[in-house]
């Protein structure tokens, strides 16, 4: 939970900077770069919970999936990367993608996510990181969002939250207690973000209106979110 809590939902926040026009902004810059290292920083959080949560109670077990999980990163970074860059310096400005790189990427997406899940991590641990070391530069990356898009947004998308709406039951939440506890977290949760951001923007040197703004874009919440809570509930 405290990760989920703790992480900036990129998307959210790049739509939220574009519409009010702040996204060229110094404030603007500042929070999506500040987001995409805290969305960094939680799914490593996370996938260090996962390996030391496991059913299983001997340390040597979890120490084992979290070396492992280091290994895969490094092995991505090694050898899946320098093969994602040589398709997409093969792929230049001006002409089409060849769908035989689109199918071998989306080959090792989905080989990067059943090695995560087969160490014990989760299969979005995998896809993340292979998502992370396709190169941004030229149409590459453009493409094989352009792609999957689509597919991801009218069907996949939708099924989840289906998924996600079906395992939460609202009506567990009753009594004073419950929803003391509840009004507790979430205010928690926001106050933290708000006010860490701040303050750390203060020391920055961020001028103040400026600091308390970076503040509550930091707090924007999303479907990462949502993925993370998952996460933990079927890890439960």
């Amino acid at each position: 939970m405290g990760v989920s809590l703790s992480i900036t939902a990129f998307p959210v926040l790049a739509r939220i900077l574009a519409e009010l026009k702040l996204l060229t902004t110094d404030v603007g810059r500042m929070a999506m770069s500040a987001a995409a290292v805290n969305d960094v920083a939680a799914w490593i959080l996370l996938a260090l919970a996962i390996a030391l949560s496991g059913s299983n109670s001997s340390p040597l077990v979890s120490l084992w999936v979290l070396l492992c999980g280091v290994g895969f990163v490094i092995f991505v970074i090694v050898v899946i990367k320098p093969l994602l860059a040589l398709m997409a310096k093969r792929s230049p400005e001006g002409e089409p993608v060849k769908e035989i790189y689109i199918c071998i990427t989306l080959t090792l997406v989905l080989g990067c996510s059943f090695i995560t899940d087969t160490i014990g991590i989760h299969a979005l641990f995998g896809a993340f990181v292979a998502g992370i070391v396709v190169p941004k530069d030229g149409p590459f990356a453009a493409v094989l969002t352009e792609k999957i898009e689509d597919l991801v947004m009218s069907l996949l998308l939708p099924l989840y939250f289906v998924s996600s709406g079906l395992k939460t039951n609202v009506a567990t939440i009753s009594g004073a207690l419950s929803w003391g506890l509840l009004i507790l977290v979430i205010f928690t949760a926001c106050f933290g973000k708000v006010v860490g951001t701040f303050t750390v923007a203060l020391i920055c040197k961020v001028p103040f209106r400026e600091a308390v703004t970076l503040g509550f874009l930091m707090n924007t919440k999303g479907l990462v979110e949502l993925i993370v809570l998952n996460i933990g509930k079927d890890r439960k």
